[in-house]
């Protein structure tokens, strides 16, 4: 015969009524690890431009949590007539974009989403645009390191020194990943696989792969003919492991001695970049940036008819990015430029 169940009383125990405001609470740990979703360079501006809203607030005697559009619109117009201590030059549109997006995103970190309302402020901005626009200004933009322009870099580089086979390295890894310059910074020797004809070069994480999926990279060995990617990377791997180094960050510093340090920062890359381009005489050296070598690619391929995607694929370009649109459009407007004879067109 089936047993029969006995009911078993459980005691309650009431729980105390949950607070709005700790429901509301965010830790100090969490809004740490929260602020490292957004990339570094990123977080650092937002921080600079979010305590020159604070300072300003108090100078005018303004709330600045949570702002109202009036206040916000004020901050930009303040913007708009000042100089930046940095450059010694008026504040760009795009300087005033990341300072409204810095304010914003303050906003929604201390629980004041979708605030300030920035209609008026972006209208600011416009004008802003359109000001410089009739005074002649246009944006300046790193000039792109194309095959020509990486030849002329590579000649720079000792070969005969550790130094130079690293600088040659950031060129040819630089190009060919259409790399960010953190990126670049960030790749270490486990990361990287040289085989026959390919350099492969696993990214771990990018801006547009936030998630942190990772994605692994392929430069072909032969840039162009006269350049080989394999030849360069492997001679500078050769050259640290000649130092004990076989692991860890693959681009690092090394001193006029041979000696060889921690890894390179993103700024390092560029300061290398941009003496490179010094020592090579280039007439525009000035304007020679390592976003060059990201803009350079694409360029070339563009150049040669490659599909947008595919590029945007390999540059690690979201999907809707206009960004990788500038490199490109130069090669279409020569391609198809209704001036040109048909028979010209290629």
């Amino acid at each position: 015969m089936a047993s029969e169940l006995e009911p078993v009383e459980v005691e309650f125990v009431p729980t105390a009524q949950p607070s709005a405001a700790r429901d509301r609470h965010i830790s100090g740990e969490t809004a740490e690890d929260l602020k490292r979703a957004t990339a570094a360079n990123t977080e650092r501006a937002y921080a600079r431009w979010w305590n020159m809203a604070l300072a300003w607030c108090e100078r005018e005697g303004r709330t600045p949590l949570p702002m109202t559009a009036e206040t916000i619109a004020e901050f930009i117009g303040y913007l708009m007539r000042s100089t930046s201590q940095a450059t010694g030059k008026p504040y760009s549109p795009a300087s005033l974009d990341q300072a409204l997006s810095a304010v914003r995103t303050a906003h929604f970190r201390a629980g004041f989403e979708g605030q300030p309302n920035s209609r008026a402020a972006r209208d600011l901005i416009k004008v802003h645009r359109q000001d410089r626009a009739r005074d002649g200004w246009r944006p300046r933009r790193a000039k792109p390191v194309t095959l020509d322009v990486l030849r002329l870099l590579l000649a720079q580089c000792d070969t005969g020194s550790l130094s130079g086979r690293r600088d040659a390295t950031i060129l040819v890894l630089g190009y060919g990943l259409m790399g960010r310059r953190s990126e670049l910074a960030s790749v270490t020797i486990d990361q990287l696989t040289v085989a026959d004809e390919w350099v492969t070069v696993f990214i771990p994480m990018s801006k547009t792969d936030t998630s942190a999926h990772g994605e692994d990279i392929d430069i072909p060995r032969a840039i162009a003919p006269d350049i080989d990617a394999r030849a360069i990377v492997n001679s500078y791997l050769e050259g640290l492991a000649e130092h004990g180094i076989t692991e860890g960050r693959l681009l690092r510093s090394i001193d006029v001695w041979g000696n060889v340090g921690a890894g390179m920062t993103g700024e390092t890359v560029n300061e290398i970049v941009k003496r490179l381009a010094k020592d090579a005489k280039l007439t525009d050296a000035e304007r020679m940036t390592a976003h060059g070598l990201r803009a350079g690619a694409p360029t070339d391929a563009a150049e040669r008819g490659v599909p947008v995607p595919f590029i945007a694929e390999h540059g690690r370009w979201s999907k809707n990015s206009t960004q990788v649109l500038t490199y490109v459009r130069p090669a279409d407007r020569r391609r198809n430029n209704p001036l040109l004879p048909r028979d010209n067109r290629s």
